[in-house]
């Protein structure tokens, strides 16, 4: 049978384990947050080149819609013996000209607020991952701390039965 010493001391040994693991398993789950993170900031991030492409490909499509529309209008009025040069012909072309490239810096104006979205939410993924992992870093701190002052507490709990059991204490 074992000894009234060795209470204490398997004491101290499963606190000293449960704490330990405890501060591992933060550590790991940490890391693996801080790895979702990295993965959500660079699929933002591959969002935003997608995002960009669209808009090129939506801008391309609006000049080429812009040259139809002009190129029917000057059809129409030089197939109605109007000069499409001058006049009102002209002005109707310009106009068509001008609204299109509206349109187009509206395209280009959405896809920036876009890339400013894509951009904070990036950044706000690394800033997770970050903390994540400092978190980490702070379970496996706070680990062997806690394993310090578990094994001062059951040292001195351990001295002060050796003492009131009239032996001598470990200090």
């Amino acid at each position: 049978m074992c000894g009234p010493a060795a209470l204490p001391i398997a004491a101290a040994v499963m606190s000293v384990a449960s704490t330990g693991i405890g501060a591992m398993q933060a550590n790991a789950q940490a890391k693996s947050q801080a790895r979702i993170a990295e993965r959500n900031a660079a699929m933002e991030r591959e969002a935003s080149q997608i995002d960009l492409q669209n808009s090129r490909d939506q801008a391309q499509a609006q000049y080429r819609q812009i040259g139809q529309t002009t190129g029917a209008q000057r059809a129409r009025a030089a197939a109605g013996g109007v000069s499409v040069d001058y006049g009102t012909a002209a002005q109707v072309q310009a106009d068509t000209q001008l609204l299109g490239n509206e349109d187009v810096n509206r395209i280009y104006r959405q896809r920036t607020q876009t890339q400013m979205g894509r951009d904070i939410g990036a950044s706000n993924y690394e800033a997770s991952a970050n903390a994540s992992r400092s978190a980490g870093k702070g379970a496996l701190v706070k680990g062997a701390f806690d394993i310090g002052s578990s094994l001062l507490s059951q040292a001195s709990q351990y001295n002060n039965m050796r003492t009131s059991q009239g032996k001598k204490g470990l200090w």
